[in-house]
């Protein structure tokens, strides 16, 4: 036993004063009768009909001896000590996005707290309370609490996320914390259904009842002024008839209902006349307890690509007229002796048979350089003429960045009468060689943009007449002027990729809760991990404009199943008995017998007092 607050152990002191009261007050009291004779004969009958009559003032003594003790051990607030009826609880919380399920009057996760918040309410005082949330990611939301009430508080902020849940990662905490201490109580609650589990308490708030309805992998198609969109739909409970509906541009939305079985997925098609889309959003408007799977959108990746190129070149017909019939851009032209004065920054610069002071900010084309450019990646070692003119050859490497870079170009002859050899000392992609030196090759610069080189003079080869040329050139604009994003639809957990184009500043995504994302720009592409629903806005300042794209996350489809069954969650080990000590506290005992002590003591007085008289 343990006393919370030992100085009320001084009321003891108490007892003893009582006793000297009761030693030195008188026993004799005065009393007028009417006669000796109807004394005699009461008191005669009083002590017949009350033999304790004699030790009424004892009885009072002890009461009141005991309610002092029973107040000061009160004041004290004794704790009695329970060896080994205490437990350490792991709490292991489903809060991915299938809790947010409205199942009747409360979400799943609302019925989770309750469940927890049961088993500490049953447990013993002293036990300890560890609350590990777990979806995508893990968050140990409070460790070795022992105070119910805070246990409660600290329950209540958990919320739900929108991601899926790792069962995995569930997995590893849970045995983690079992590991720790083979004694400990791991509760893992969650919606989901585990057949086998072992040494874990599974406490399921998945019901069987709930309908939800779902919308997955869109695609579409745009041709002839029409805009096909497809979608597989799904009722998870029961065959009904979906309302789906598409909305182009926020324009006047197209409709259509479609019949589906229960727990099958039924593709639907819906077609809207436009002869241009920036984004679309498909959604079933039938409501059920999982909103976040009814709906997608959306959106054109081309439809905000920008394009700006600068020629520096005595002779610049040739570059433009090729660049205007492979691209829609913004195209100027300068003379080499003009460029210094140039202030404008552009996407792509193409120096033919000249050169840079210094690097420009953006993806940049050398023709036939003939002098070394600081930070460029390569070194000019001199002009190699061949007599007779010669071919220069394809290359056969299988990476993926050549491969990509000759996506379409076949093996016609490129005919050369000179080049500039070159030492490249930064890692490169080589397109074309002659006699092992490379002809064409890209890389990034220092400056981290990228960068192609030709090793040859366009008017001193045949390059022009090429079959391969366009496909060529095509390419290496893409290259020089990749997607910001190649994709703009993803699923929660999935990483978006962004392409880091060249004078793009300030890039930031902006994620559906309005949560601002710093995009690292020091490499070739980012990622941006995707953990809400909704459309993420990804900002930059390129060439000095301000642009933006859209792409879209949507639900994960393990959490759109109102009940899933798993095979096991069980963790190895030998289980232990429990070795932490419990705690008693009597305090309402002790105020229960206080409150007895007092109303007997009051009613021995009263019965002195109207009785024995």
């Amino acid at each position: 036993m343990r006393f919370l607050f030992p100085l009320g152990l001084y009321g003891l002191f108490a007892i003893p004063v009582v006793i000297l009261i009761y030693i030195l007050q008188s026993i004799y009291t005065e009393q007028t009768v009417n006669s000796n004779y109807l004394w005699h004969l009461s008191n005669k009958f009083m002590k017949r009909r009350n033999p304790l009559s004699g030790i009424k003032g004892l009885i009072s003594l002890i009461l009141q001896i005991l309610t002092i003790a029973v107040l000061s051990f009160a004041l004290a607030r004794p704790i009695i000590i329970l060896p080994n009826a205490a437990n350490e609880y792991c709490f292991v919380l489903d809060v991915s996005s299938s809790m947010g399920m409205q199942d009747g009057d409360s979400t799943r996760l609302e019925k989770a707290k309750d469940e927890i918040k049961a088993v500490i309410e049953k447990s013993k005082k002293g036990s300890t309370y560890s609350l590990v949330c777990v979806s995508s990611d893990t968050e140990r939301t409070f460790d070795f609490v022992t105070d119910k009430k805070t246990a409660y508080a600290l329950i209540d902020e958990v919320g739900v996320t929108q991601a899926h849940l790792d069962t995995s990662r569930a997995l590893s905490v849970a045995q983690s914390a079992f590991e720790l201490n083979n004694a400990t109580e791991v509760y893992f609650v969650t919606d989901k259904d585990y057949e086998i589990h072992e040494n874990v308490n599974i406490i399921d708030v998945g019901t069987t009842n709930l309908e939800n309805y779902a919308i997955f992998d869109v695609s579409y198609s745009h041709s002839g002024g029409k805009l096909t969109v497809k979608a597989d739909v799904i009722s998870y409970n029961s065959d009904t008839t979906l309302n789906v509906k598409l909305t182009v541009d926020g324009t006047t939305p197209v409709e259509d209902s479609f019949e589906v079985k229960a727990g099958v997925l039924t593709e639907v098609s819906l077609t809207k006349t436009c002869d241009y889309f920036a984004s679309f959003n498909i959604e079933i408007t039938n409501s059920d307890g999982y909103m976040l799977d009814n709906s997608i959108s959306s959106y054109n990746a081309k439809s905000e690509k920008t394009y700006s190129i600068l020629i520096v070149s005595e002779e610049p017909f040739f570059f433009r007229a090729v660049v205007d019939s492979l691209i829609d851009s913004q195209i100027d032209i300068v003379d080499p002796d003009e460029y210094e004065d140039v202030t404008e920054k552009y996407g792509l610069y193409i120096f033919d048979s000249c050169e840079p002071k210094t690097l420009p900010e953006g993806a940049v084309w050398f023709i036939n350089p003939e002098q070394n450019i600081e930070n460029s990646g390569f070194a000019v070692r001199g002009k190699v003429a061949i007599t007779g003119g010669d071919v220069i050859k394809k290359s056969t490497s299988s990476s993926t960045a050549v491969r990509k870079l000759l996506t379409g170009v076949g093996n016609s002859e490129i005919s050369i009468k000179n080049y500039m050899k070159y030492s490249v000392y930064a890692e490169h992609s080589v397109l074309y060689t002659y006699n092992s030196m490379p002809m064409v090759f890209t890389c990034l610069n220092s400056t981290g943009n990228r960068q192609a080189v030709f090793a040859f003079d366009f008017h001193e080869s045949d390059i022009a007449l090429s079959t391969d040329f366009v496909i060529l050139f095509r390419n290496l604009l893409e290259y020089s002027f990749p997607n910001v994003i190649d994709e703009t639809n993803y699923m929660v957990g999935d990483d978006a990729i962004v392409n880091i184009v060249s004078n793009a500043d300030n890039l930031k995504a902006i994620s559906p809760s309005g949560k601002n994302i710093y995009v690292d720009a020091g490499g070739a592409t980012a990622e941006i991990y995707l953990d809400e629903v909704g459309t993420y806005v990804l900002s930059m300042t390129l060439s000095g404009q301000d642009v933006s794209y859209r792409f879209f996350s949507s639900a994960h489809k393990l959490e759109s199943e109102p009940v899933s069954t798993e095979a096991e969650f069980s963790l190895p080990g030998e289980k232990e008995k429990s070795q932490l000590d419990g705690e008693f506290d009597p305090l309402t005992v002790l105020f229960i017998a206080l409150a007895v002590l007092f109303i007997a003591d009051w009613g021995v007085y009263c019965y002195e007092k109207y009785q024995l008289r």
